[in-house]
């Protein structure tokens, strides 16, 4: 988290530098006399705010390790590709200059990706069966998540399932989205 901090606050410092020189040096001069440095910083900016947006969206992703890393890879990819979150930091960019709302922005994308995710991490939702006491009525819970099913949504509660019986949906033939994917890419 403190890496995010950091390259928040450094990326602020680089905003605030750009919105001082626009407002006080007219942009044709910033385009002609001062050219080169205002390319730099704006090269610099762009670079800083890929980083940071990449960093808040992708950090501590969970992934399926029982499926293809390229594939769910190609999954966050067409994530990112399909939503308009990055075209609207772009724009909010120069006319906010204000990196709290890029880092809201950056965690709406973050819920797109893990919205694209959720079939792999899905795989791992089983029923948790007490063997100790079959008839009591089984608990859903992700392996992955370490979250069970309780109330109509998922609540952080790590089980110690020794002792107890998985039971798995059977898994369609249905092909992830990641794959088909990753066919499209090879063509």
């Amino acid at each position: 988290m403190t890496d995010i901090y950091e390259r928040g606050s450094s990326l602020q410092k680089l905003l605030s530098t750009l919105k001082l020189n626009r407002e006080r040096v007219p942009l044709e001069t910033l385009k002609s006399v001062y050219r080169i440095p205002y390319k730099e910083m704006k090269a610099q900016i762009r670079e800083s705010v890929q980083e940071f947006v990449l960093l808040v969206a992708c950090h501590h992703l969970l992934i399926n390790p029982n499926f293809s890393l390229d594939e769910q890879t190609a999954v966050v990819q067409a994530a990112i590709d399909r939503s308009r979150i990055p075209k609207e930091i772009g724009k909010s960019l120069t006319r906010d200059y204000d990196v709290s709302k890029i880092h809201r922005m950056a965690l709406k994308l973050r819920e797109e990706i893990e919205a694209a995710l959720w079939p792999y991490i899905d795989r791992e939702t089983c029923l948790v069966a007490d063997l100790a006491d079959i008839e009591k009525t089984p608990v859903i819970y992700n392996t992955l998540t370490r979250q069970i099913y309780q109330d109509g949504e998922w609540k952080d509660h790590p089980l110690d399932l020794r002792g107890t019986l998985l039971i798995y949906r059977k898994q369609e033939d249905a092909v992830l989205p990641g794959a088909a994917l990753l066919q499209k890419g090879e063509q």
